[in-house]
């Protein structure tokens, strides 16, 4: 009797194993499916705004507001962005915001990373409470500090001015520069680098200058690239700082397009003035994508 027991479980092993590998396959199979499903939404709903930009640059303002919608144009043409030119100074706004945007990153980058080293290497009190000051002042929304940065800058006479823009976005990078970039020093710039300089001759700031800023370009270059896109992206603060119409940047100029019925009249030509402004952060955004993911994910992750 314990013979024949022993032989028929012996039987259904393989069946039970058999079981077992068809079910994880299963929710391996639905794992996957899953996945790719909600992959397919995010995809369609990060492009399907930047498809209807682009293929409403090229049509009719008929055929934009058509219903059912028009998926795709019935003819291109390059007329919509002659009249974009024509109709907004967009030229002007890009070289407002290029100038605004990279002097942004440059001194927010160097102040940065010159705080984010001395509190990565430097063991001193109150250097815990700095870092929690610099974590809290990430906590507190913009619309909070308009009436305090707007009077201050207004005492000092840099409304409408470049340099008040400038000073008030620079202000505004440094504490999540310092963050990033202090995490980054700790995890990919052996402090052994530094002490190998020192002994050759460099002081701490030879030694910061020459070893640890090429080893960590990276992530220089990554936060110098975000502060970058965040200044040439900002509406809020550019529209109560600058109200002149030469010094406008390209967020507000094209709002203040907008305002004026271009999205009724001309809504193709905002549309493809819109295409031009995205066009300079595309191709940041393609030569510096390494040193981004590197940088971020080293600063964020390792740090």
């Amino acid at each position: 009797m314990q013979t024949v027991t022993t032989q028929s479980i012996r039987k259904q092993q393989p069946k039970v194993t058999e079981t077992i590998t068809f079910t994880k396959r299963i929710s391996q199979i639905g794992t996957i499916a899953l996945a790719l499903l909600l992959g397919f939404f995010v995809l369609v709903y990060v492009l399907l705004p930047i498809y209807w930009m682009v293929k409403s640059s090229f049509q009719t303002n008929y055929e934009i507001q058509s219903v059912p919608p028009l998926w795709l144009p019935t003819q291109f043409s390059l007329d919509t962005y002659r009249d974009a030119v024509t109709l907004i100074p967009i030229g002007r706004y890009m070289l407002n915001s290029l100038f605004v945007s990279s002097l942004t990153a440059v001194f927010a980058t160097t102040i940065a990373a010159m705080a984010a080293y001395v509190l990565a290497r430097f063991r001193f009190r109150f250097a815990s409470l700095i870092l929690g000051i610099i974590l809290f002042t990430q906590l507190i929304p913009h619309i909070t500090r308009v009436f305090p940065i707007y009077f201050f800058l207004q005492d000092l006479g840099l409304l409408n001015t470049y340099f008040g823009l400038i000073f008030a976005y620079t202000g505004f990078s440094i504490p999540y520069a310092v963050m990033m970039l202090q995490s980054y020093f700790r995890s990919s710039c052996p402090p052994e680098l530094e002490e190998a300089g020192m002994i050759d001759g460099c002081s701490y700031f030879g030694a910061f200058w020459r070893i640890v800023l090429p080893v960590s370009l990276p992530g220089i270059v990554a936060i110098g690239t975000f502060t970058f896109l965040g200044a040439w992206n900002d509406f809020l603060w550019a529209s109560l700082l600058l109200n002149r119409g030469e010094l406008k940047t390209l967020q507000v100029g094209l709002r203040e397009f907008m305002g004026e019925g271009g999205t009724i009249q001309n809504a193709n030509v905002f549309m493809a003035a819109c295409v031009l402004a995205t066009i300079p952060a595309v191709i940041l955004f393609i030569f510096l994508q390494r040193y981004m993911i590197n940088g971020i994910s080293a600063g964020a992750i390792k740090g």
